[in-house]
């Protein structure tokens, strides 16, 4: 397991160069298919962004703000990091077998093919953290040195996002179905996950709010607000931490010893 481990994590970190090259390509390649270029990456989580603060900020009752927050600003310190993580999972559950024409004519690193997806979508993160640092010095949120905790929520989502990605990429593989399930997973998860609704709701039910503490999105979540707006630190959310940092792990043991173990076999399940 170990040496999967090992194995994968090399291939990794020698072929960075080559995980920026194609993320880049895949950048390149979707700017040429919109007249508008860029200006998609910016537009369409801006509309997103907007429907979702007309409907629980405006439309329903008593959403005026949250914590104290505008609501506008608390929804947007927390959903910036779905609109990361959600393409990921998404895409990367779909990275090997996107990628069937390259594997089958060239000896390609196939592990590698989680990052890229990656990679690509974290650079439309960074897109967004533009129109989000506007925004919060508009509503009087000015940068602070709590906000270089953001490099480590960073971190810690692109780690799980990878490794998450290897796992199901690989179940893709064997099964097609598999993509269907997270798509659905996900459009679940935006609600189950407190990115719209406070984590406050559920003080009263004391099952659900220790089962939240086993969301990893919660607690990327959860301090992309804290850096911005709270400023409790890293160490503010106690064994929440250990157990994202033990769920991300697991999954990128699992993916992998997934990876490691059918990287001769991708050419005969496509």
């Amino acid at each position: 397991m170990f040496k999967s481990l090992r194995y994968v994590l090399k291939e990794n970190f020698t072929n960075l160069f080559r995980i920026y090259s194609i993320a880049k390509y895949e950048i390149l390649a979707d700017m040429r298919d919109s007249k508008l270029g860029l200006f998609w990456n910016f537009a369409n989580p801006t509309i997103q962004v907007l429907t979702y603060w007309l409907v629980f900020g405006v439309i329903l009752p008593g959403r005026s703000d949250e914590d104290g927050i505008p609501y506008l600003c608390w929804l947007l310190g927390g959903i910036v990091v779905w609109f990361f993580i959600s393409p990921c999972i998404t895409n990367g559950c779909n990275a090997v077998y996107a990628k069937r024409d390259v594997i089958t004519k060239m000896k390609f690193p196939v592990s590698i093919l989680p990052a890229t997806v990656v990679m690509k979508e974290l650079f439309n993160h960074l897109c967004l953290m533009i129109i989000l640092v506007v925004l919060f010095l508009i509503f009087g949120f000015y940068p602070n040195i709590h906000w270089f905790g953001l490099l480590y929520y960073l971190f810690c989502a692109v780690i799980f996002s990878i490794s998450l990605s290897m796992t199901t990429s690989v179940l893709n593989m064997l099964a097609r179905d598999t993509r269907k399930l997270i798509l659905a997973c996900m459009r679940l998860l935006l609600y189950l996950t407190p990115v719209l609704w406070s984590p406050h709701k559920l003080d009263g039910h004391r099952i659900l709010s220790v089962l939240m503490k086993f969301n990893p999105i919660d607690y990327i979540v959860q301090g992309y607000r804290d850096c911005f707006f709270f400023h409790q630190g890293l160490l503010s959310f106690g064994y929440q931490g250990l157990i994202f940092w033990g769920i991300t792990i697991l999954l990128l043991i699992v993916g992998s010893y997934m990876m490691y173990k059918f990287k001769h076999k991708f050419i005969d399940l496509m």
